[in-house]
């Protein structure tokens, strides 16, 4: 399978709220960085287990999630830079629509590593304090 292949499936998985087939798309020590994570969010998640707790609140937080991307292979073929925006229904109404960067890096077939680049104030406004972490189903990092 292709690079881009696997980053449409990364996507389709996601709108389909399919926590485990997109949490199969990560190699076991893949990594997921998100540099402008806001406080109380991880900006690094290291090997698949972490990123299957990280995704694993999304059915619960999400009622539909939609992406309009556009995806550029490099000439490295195992990269691929995703441009995408995300239209997002909460379960506790109102909605989380952000737009985002993406750097995947694949492998066998596999994520092995993706760096996410998003506003946090978006994400802060749609989640808050403590709903931002009881919808990803993580621990307060800082």
């Amino acid at each position: 399978m292709s690079s881009v292949a696997v980053v449409e499936e990364f996507f389709a998985a996601l709108e389909a709220l399919d926590v485990d087939r997109a949490v199969s798309l990560f190699a076991d020590d893949a990594v997921q960085a998100m540099p402008f994570a806001p406080a109380g969010f991880p900006d690094r998640l290291e090997g698949r287990d972490a990123i299957a707790r990280q995704y694993g609140g999304l059915p619960a937080a999400y009622r539909s999630m939609h992406f309009v991307f556009n995806l550029y292979p490099m000439e490295d073929a195992s990269m691929v830079v995703a441009e995408y925006q995300g239209a997002i229904e909460l379960t506790a109404g109102g909605r989380y629509d952000n737009r985002y960067c993406g750097i995947f890096r694949v492998r066998d077939d596999r994520i092995a590593s993706f760096t996410e680049y998003f506003d946090p104030l978006v994400l802060q406004r749609a989640f808050g304090g403590d709903q931002l972490t009881d919808a990803f189903s993580i621990e307060p990092d800082r």
